[in-house]
């Protein structure tokens, strides 16, 4: 472990790790503070109070329950990361202070940056700083810490295995470091759903570092990297044999169906072809109809009912035009890259901003000069038009650090490896697009950003010293 500490050390500084938590978490709290100042909200509406509603039933009988029929039965549409996380703090606090949870998770948070730091100097160890400084202020990341999501948990473990990943490839304590990659990986799968699917893809990436930055042999890498995503799927062993137990299925979650029933829900809704034959009415009718053909038992039990919406969304799926899935795709893609989250704090504050969706016109033109004029007299709508310029201006950067990155044969590998693991989450968020859908991207926009700030930086002082040189050699008269 020492030898470890010895390697990471050479990116950040013990002082540098501290000063960086410290004005993390400072600003984290600094804008908790703000909230309940100008009383706002930790609470997210729905998305907060289903793992509220958890946590207290895991307080109140001991595991995770509700009432169905009368009858409480075991949950299985949740992951119970998050909630047993509530859970800790409500026995602690109470539930009734939710702030409490934000100033906890700005902690979480402060972590978080440290370990973009750490990422980032795994692949160069001039971007460490950079990277976690941005992290420091990084809206999205200091926003969504404040509210009772389970985001932020789920942010930090994954970060973290992924910064073990990417120093196995260089150091000398490959093992450790896949084997507490595969730990982060599993306690963020417990978190979130997201990561069902992750052990397919971070098996083939981590075995191409291994064998590309370590020179490892290919079937030696491929031995290695098994190590994480079996890690992964052992995670989830338990869930599985309890939920055959209780419902006869071999499943880890029920929230597949109703994730599938909204995704194609959103994808019927961009198709012109699918609104004019009113296939979204008739998906919802053909799901009432198979759901009330089921006897008493079924309808009892969340696997099978989870199985008809699955089979029903499956189905509508096959029926939608490519470039309807295509353009939906692409649509939650540019939302999820290049939207700013402090839209959510004009709803944290109850202020009801009105964005460009709200507004109403002729046409585009119009609609544009009413939100201009808007913007121009809501201070928040300015400070909202601010931070987006940021983040558009970032995605610049990201774009200039990226290619940039790729000419390295050095740094090449990592930015495949984080590229492969941005393209696995918007290809899984599919047509749903906005900041939050976003968070899990954040750690590789971030180190992208100070990437391509750091070539354009570099490339100014190269052109000052040029002109500086030709200035100096240039006769004199």
């Amino acid at each position: 472990m020492n030898s470890i500490s010895r390697e990471t050390g050479s990116v950040l500084s013990r002082k540098q790790i501290l000063v960086l938590l410290l004005l993390a978490v400072a600003l984290r709290l600094a804008y908790v503070g703000i909230v309940g100042w100008l009383g706002g909200d930790f609470n997210n509406g729905s998305d907060s109070g289903k793992f509220i509603k958890r946590a207290l039933s895991l307080l109140e009988h001991g595991e995770i329950v509700y009432l169905d029929f009368g009858v409480l039965i075991p949950d299985t549409a949740r992951m119970p990361g998050y909630p047993y996380f509530l859970a800790g703090i409500f026995s602690l606090f109470g539930h009734e202070h939710l702030w409490v949870v934000s100033i906890i998770q700005a902690f979480v948070d402060g972590s978080t940056v440290i370990a973009i730091g750490f990422l980032a100097g795994a692949i160069n160890s001039r971007w460490a700083l950079p990277a976690a400084g941005l992290a420091c202020v990084w809206a999205t990341l200091i926003i969504y810490a404040s509210f009772v999501l389970s985001d932020t948990l789920f942010l930090a473990f994954f970060t973290w295995g992924l910064c073990a990943c990417a120093w196995a490839g260089r150091s000398r304590h490959r093992a450790l470091l896949l084997i507490a990659a595969g730990i982060a990986f599993s306690l963020a799968l417990q978190t979130r759903t997201t990561l069902m699917f992750f052990p397919y893809l971070i098996l083939p990436l981590t075995a191409y570092l291994l064998s590309s930055v370590g020179g490892m042999r290919w079937n030696r890498s491929i031995a290695l990297a098994a190590i994480p995503a079996i890690l992964i799927i052992l995670s989830v062993v338990p869930q599985i044999v309890r939920n055959n137990a209780n419902y006869g299925h071999p499943v880890v979650t029920t929230q597949s169906g109703n994730h599938a029933m909204d995704v194609v829900d959103q994808f019927l809704r961009v198709c012109p072809q699918c609104i004019v034959e009113g296939m979204e009415d008739q998906m919802y009718t053909d799901l009432q109809i198979r759901l009330a053909a089921l006897s008493i038992p079924e309808q009892r039990n969340p696997v099978i009912l989870n199985g008809v919406r699955r089979d029903v969304a499956l189905n509508y799926l096959k029926q939608i035009p490519i470039s309807a899935m295509l353009y939906g795709t692409i649509a939650g893609v540019l939302r999820s890259t290049s939207q700013t989250a402090v839209y959510e704090t004009g709803h944290q504050m109850r202020w009801n901003p009105q964005f460009f969706s709200a507004i109403n016109g002729s046409g585009i033109a119009e609609r544009m000069f009413k939100f201009a004029r808007t913007v121009a007299t809501d201070p928040f709508l300015l400070i909202w038009a601010l931070a987006q310029a940021a983040t558009l201006s970032a995605l610049l950067f990201q774009i200039v650090g990226t290619l940039n990155g790729i000419r390295c044969h050095t740094v090449r590998p990592y930015i495949i490896f984080l590229l492969a693991v941005a393209a696995y989450f918007l290809m899984l968020n599919g047509p749903f697009g906005n900041a939050r859908y976003g968070m899990p991207l954040t750690p590789i926009v971030v180190i992208l950003t100070a990437a391509g700030l750091l070539a354009v930086i570099d490339r100014l002082r190269q052109q000052n010293e040029a002109d500086g040189t030709t200035a100096t050699e240039r006769p004199e008269g």
